[in-house]
């Protein structure tokens, strides 16, 4: 059944792909899209007897853990919940992580820290090849990355949605798809706020960003540092999740896919796979 959600978002991904495409060329021959499609969502799908539900995300509206700079990686930590102090030692531990050298930031961690460790292991030093290496990062939990619910303030039950929406390694660009970011990353960049955040997320439902520039006329405000981090991506990249279920069990199975929709015989390429259902 979850395997049977893969397929199903992926044959979407690839039709939608392609309509977009030829609806381009009919008004624009011979040119590329001017503004690319935005695919999002979910759907839960009857399979006979069971069923799927699926979740579609767009890498390009991701950070790159890899290219982002600390204070972008410590905002989004803070708006998921995180407390400041626990937030700094994350921030400087990913950049202990990456960095060649065994000299520890002021709240990070190096080689000494985790060969210390009930099981210890070594430091990567070196970049991450997937976000779930995040785990293995001094401050790190599984809540923190894949998200807990728990209770407001008004003892209301909420959800806060973990690391693992937020950041990617699978894309290339240095800048985060204006049309394809979580509100939570847009308000976590330098020079916005939650408002702002929404105000963008409403402006771009009705039409999509043309590039920065637009988003620059339509917010006026929006400073040169926050513009910055914006653009228009093509990455092509997608994590699909799928949680499938058989009637009348308790048992489900998730799996959890990133596909680069385009080139090769099939059309699309698998860059990562993961059945472990850790959440």
């Amino acid at each position: 059944m979850a395997r049977a959600g893969i397929e199903y978002a992926v044959y979407e991904l690839l039709e939608a792909q392609n309509s977009f495409r030829q609806s381009q060329e009919m008004e624009l021959p011979g040119l590329e899209p001017s503004v690319p499609q935005v695919l999002r969502g979910g759907v839960s799908l009857n399979l006979g007897d069971g069923s799927a539900d699926v979740a579609v995300l767009d890498e390009s509206g991701k950070i790159n853990l890899n290219l982002a700079p600390d204070n972008l990686i410590y905002n989004v930590l803070l708006m998921t919940g995180v407390p400041g102090q626990l937030a700094d030692i994350i921030t400087d531990s990913i950049g202990d992580w990456v960095d060649p050298d065994d000299l520890p930031r002021p709240f990070g961690a190096e080689r000494d820290y985790y060969l210390s460790l009930e099981s210890p292991y070594q430091i990567k030093n070196g970049l991450f090849d997937v976000p779930e290496e995040l785990l293995l990062v001094q401050g790190v939990t599984p809540e923190i990355y894949y998200g807990r619910k728990t209770v407001n303030s008004n003892g209301e039950a909420v959800e806060l949605y973990g690391m693992q929406y937020f950041f990617t390694t699978f894309t290339n660009a240095n800048r985060i798809d204006v049309n394809a970011a979580p509100v939570v990353v847009l308000a976590a960049i330098p020079g916005l706020d939650f408002q702002t955040a929404l105000a963008i997320d409403r402006l771009r439902s009705q039409e999509p960003f043309r590039d920065p520039v637009e988003v620059e006329q339509s917010m006026p405000g929006i400073g040169a540092e926050a513009l910055g981090f914006l653009g228009v991506v093509r990455s092509g990249v997608y994590t699909i999740d799928s949680l499938g279920r058989v009637d009348g069990s308790q048992v489900v199975s998730r799996i959890r896919t990133v596909v680069r929709v385009g080139g090769g015989r099939k059309g699309y390429s698998v860059a990562y796979w993961n059945e472990s259902n850790m959440e």
